[in-house]
Formats: structure tokens, sequence, C-alpha cells
């Protein structure tokens, strides 16, 4: 390879990689700090979930158009716009003052979001050659770890020291730095192509289908199970009409032709499951360590760190295994490993059981993540990777926001659910008429099924890794 095309694939590599790095920080900011922000805004815990959640539906609905704009307008600029939206959501979140209006700002990050994540791996995928992608998109999934690291040590320092407000308003000016950078290092190779056509009826469909889901799948936990059967039913048909839309358009937000190729479909379905699984694992030991155990913020994201650092070394190991060996055995053994991970967290009990399953939920993210990744944007043709990007993030977030909420429902079948907001959020303040020590092992032992049950989704992504480990020619000819 030529001295200037390793120096553009180095300038590229450095892009993508802060990219990846603001968007661990991001991630992980919130987690540690949930009870607390939820305790000082006066929300309970679904308006906490929501927290999260308002950030993945803002990633999750935009993802559909950000491909086909992506390859109307060009890789470069959209990702400029992204940086700046994303930095804007993170100013308006730090100056939150009510629930609402910071899962408002969070629903703004989270579309800045989209467009950062989803765009840097189409960028970076333009540019690597495919026999290195693996290992280069695990460099990626490395800087995403360590803003991941230090989001959640930092984190928890600056809630007791500061407030809860300094963790988005942190972000700000790592956010112009990124922008920055990519106005000085980054240009288009992308040659971006006319009279591309925007899919805003099955953007609307899907949108539509996937609010109205998270909604209904959240005032269950208030009691309202009627409005609840509507709104998920409403979902159901905006899905059905969403596809329908999307087989008869020539232009669609969602290519679903591509599901045609089972290395990329089979990757989706593995990722959705996946992210199901592992989704609110993060979350909920937040919440136990805080809760049941009765850390400090600080405190507690100092006891997330082993997980972090695993993955941090075997998201290298795994990109490069994959490379190696081929991604099929290396998803599975990754899948394999966090599911028994998550198992080993529905029994811990003691803080040392806690990290050692940590370890081994690190070791499975990192084998399954990156590999997985590549597999799915080098099975479709170049000029389909900015859509292939776009389903791969969709399904990623959609199993992320689903994950939450299975998390809270399954709880909440354990324990009442006013019980539950009193001990989550108001860290462990209870009725005058309720045992301190009864109620948090419920809470403990509630945690814990969450756990169990994210482990059984998990595995069901196994068999369908095990179906690519033959491997299949791409026919591009599937999606001309």
């Amino acid at each position: 390879m030529k001295t200037s095309d390793n120096r553009r694939i180095l300038e590229v590599l450095s892009v993508t990689t802060l990219a990846s790095f603001i968007a661990g920080f991001n991630a992980r900011l919130a987690v540690v700090g949930l009870p607390t922000i939820a305790g000082e805004i006066g929300a309970d815990v679904w308006s906490m979930i929501w927290i999260i959640q308002g950030f993945m539906l803002g990633s999750t609905i935009f993802q559909l158009i950000i491909g086909r704009l992506t390859d109307l307008y060009g890789r470069v600029r959209l990702f400029t716009i992204g940086i700046g939206i994303f930095t804007i959501g993170a100013l308006l979140s730090g100056l939150s003052s009510n629930p609402a209006f910071l899962i408002i700002s969070r629903t703004v990050q989270g579309i800045g979001g989209a467009f950062l994540m989803s765009i840097s791996i189409t960028i970076l995928t333009d540019n690597v050659p495919p026999s290195r992608l693996g290992t280069w998109l695990g460099v990626n999934q490395v800087a995403w770890r360590i803003g991941a690291l230090l989001g959640l040590t930092l984190s928890g320092f600056i809630i007791d020291l500061l407030s809860w407000h300094w963790i988005f308003l942190i972000q700000v000016p790592i956010g112009v730095i990124v922008l920055f950078w990519t106005r000085i290092r980054l240009k288009e190779v992308y040659k971006p192509k006319e009279n591309i056509f925007i899919d805003i009826k099955g953007f609307t469909f899907f949108t539509l289908s996937l609010t109205l889901s998270l909604i209904g799948l959240t005032i269950v936990g208030y009691g309202y199970r009627d409005y609840s059967y509507i709104l998920l039913a409403l979902s159901v048909a905006f899905l059905a009409i969403f596809v329908y839309s999307e087989l008869k358009t020539t232009h669609p937000a969602l290519d679903l032709r591509l599901f045609k190729i089972w290395q990329f479909s089979g990757g989706i379905i593995s990722q959705l499951l996946y992210s199901i699984g592992f989704g609110a694992s993060l979350t909920l030991l937040a919440i136990y360590m805080q809760s049941v155990l009765g850390y400090s913020p600080s405190e507690t994201g100092i006891l997330l760190v082993p997980y972090e650092a695993s993955y941090l070394v075997f998201g290298i190991i795994g990109g490069r295994l994959s490379d190696i060996l081929g991604f099929a055995p290396v998803n599975v053994a990754g899948l394999a490993v966090g599911s028994i991970s998550l198992f080993l967290l529905s029994l811990a009990g003691s803080i040392p059981m806690i990290i050692f399953a940590e370890v081994i939920l690190g070791v499975g993210t990192g084998l399954f993540v990156s590999p997985n990744t590549s597999s799915i944007m080098t099975s479709v043709p170049p000029d389909r990777r900015g859509v292939a990007s776009s389903i791969r993030a969709v399904s990623f977030n959609v199993g992320f926001a689903i994950s939450l909420n299975i998390a809270i429902l399954t709880m909440t079948q354990k324990i009442p659910y006013t019980l539950a907001s009193h001990l989550i959020v108001l860290g462990g303040i209870l009725p005058s008429d309720s045992s301190l020590t009864i109620e948090l092992t419920e809470l403990g032992e509630a945690i814990k099924h969450s756990f169990l049950v994210q482990a059984l989704i998990m595995a069901l992504a196994i068999p369908f890794s095990i179906s690519r480990m033959k491997k299949v020619e791409m026919n591009k000819k599937v999606i001309k």
C-alpha cells in the first residue's frame, strides 16, 4: 500500500476514533448518575429510563434516513452536522431542570449521535481495505471503550464533587474539539449520487411504530394495561404498513432487499438479540450497586471499570481474530461467553463475583461486536454501505431500548412499582411502614431475575451466528 494511502487511512482513523471516543464517553456518563439525576429533578423509574431512551429514540429513528442522506450529500458534510447537533444536545441536557426538558434534550443529542456513529463506520469502510477492516473497526471499538471507561470513572466523581449537570456540560468542549479536527482532517472520497429519493413516508411509519411501542411498554408500569395494549397494537400495525411500504417503494428508507443476503441478515438478527440481552446490563448493575449495596456514584463508576477494561483489550483481539479466523466462530464464542456472564450476574451478590462476571461480559462483547459489524458492512456493495450502516445501527438501538423496558418490566413483576421507585430513584428512602433490609433484598432479587432473562435472550442469537459458519460468497446481484 502506498505511503499516501496509509496517511489518508490514518487521518480518517483519527477522526472516526475521536467520534467513537465521544460516543462512548456520552454512553457511560449518564449510567452511573441516573438514580441521582432522577432524584434531583423529581423523576420516577420510567422517567429515569427515558433519560436513556430519549437518546436511543432520537438516534434510532434518524438512522433510517442517514444512509440515504450520506449517499446523496456525502459522508463528511453529514458527519460534521451530526457533531454539531450532538454538542448542542449535550449543552441543553446540562441546562435541564425537569424530566421533560431533559428527555427532549437527550433526544436531540441522540439525533446527533445517530449521525456520529453511523457515518463514522461508513467513512471507515469506504477508506480501509476489507482485509484490514476488522482490525480498524476493533481500534474504533477500543476508542469507544476508552471513552466509556473515562465516562464511568469521571461521571461519579463529577456528580459527587460538583453536580449531575456537569456530566453533560463537559461534553460540549469535547464536541467542539472533534468538530474542529474533522474540518481540518477529513476529506470526502465518496462521490455523492444525484436524484436519490428520501423515503419520508417510510421514515414516518417507522417513527410512529417505534415511539408507540416504547410508550406502550412504559405505561404498563403505571397500570394502564388496556391503553398499553392499544398502543402496542397500533405499533404493530404501523410496522406492517412500514414493511409493505418499503417493499413497494423504489428507494426505501430501509432496503429490505439486503436481507436476502444471509451474511447480512444473520448479522443483523444476531446483533438485535445481542442488544436486547446486553442493553440494560450496566444500568442494572449501577442501580444494584447504588440502591441495594449502598455505593456512591463515584464508587459505582470505579466498580464498573472491569467490564470496560476487559472490553478494551478484547475489542482489538476480537477484530484481529476475525481477520484471521473469519467472523462466524469469533461471533459464536462472544455470544456464548456473554450469555454465561449474564447468567453469572443473575447469581452474583458479592462484589468479587460481580467483578468476575463483568470481566467475562467484556470478553464476550469484545469478541462479538467488531467482527459482527465487519461481516455486516462487507456483505453489501459499496454504494449500499450507507444504508447497511443505518440498518445495523437501527437494530442495535431498537434492541437496546427494548432491553431497558424488558428489564424494568421484569423487575416490577417481582417488586411493586411504587416501592421500586422509592428504592431506585430516592436511594433507599422507603415508606415508613417498610423494612429497609427486606425490601432492598427483594429489589436485588428482582434485578438478578432481569439478568437471567437477558442471558436467555442473548443465547438466542447463537444459532444465527452458527448458521453463518459456512462461508457464503456475496451475491451482489440479489440487491440490484
